[in-house]
């Protein structure tokens, strides 16, 4: 689904045409419930990161297919395949077999490609001219 006549041309051309897509068919083009839940995710995920970068550190396999998950379901609800995708191949490693200290490098490498697509989109994100957004603070 492509972005609608009424979707903002600043937001389309910020936000990842999956997730304006996820967010029409979820709300329509109701810019508030959008932000919303944008904002949600932003907050909710860095925890998850933060969840997750812990059991990778503690090394134990089940926590970290567990945060993993987390990510990957709440990222594809909200449409953003990448950071799905990222998060389901950390999932993947630490559900595979091999030598744990090359596991734990990929996955550190994973989680760092990881922050980069998050810390896209919350930027993207930001900088989307919202309506009715209060003027962003420096």
């Amino acid at each position: 689904m492509q972005p609608t006549a009424s979707t903002p041309a600043d937001i389309a051309a910020r936000l990842p045409a999956q997730v304006i897509a996820a967010l029409t068919e979820l709300f329509g083009n109701d810019l508030q419930q959008w932000r919303f839940i944008i904002d949600l995710f932003s907050d909710t995920v860095e925890q998850d990161l933060s969840n997750l970068e812990k059991a990778i550190r503690g090394g134990e396999d089940a926590h970290i297919i567990e945060a993993a998950h987390r990510i990957v379901g709440s990222a594809r609800m909200l449409g953003h395949l990448s950071i799905g995708d990222a998060a389901r191949a950390i999932e993947r490693t630490a559900q595979g077999v091999g030598p744990h200290h090359e596991r734990t490098a990929a996955m550190h490498a994973g989680l760092a490609a990881l922050r980069g697509l998050v810390d896209q989109f919350r930027q993207a994100a930001r900088d989307c001219g919202w309506p009715d957004a209060p003027a962003a603070s420096a």
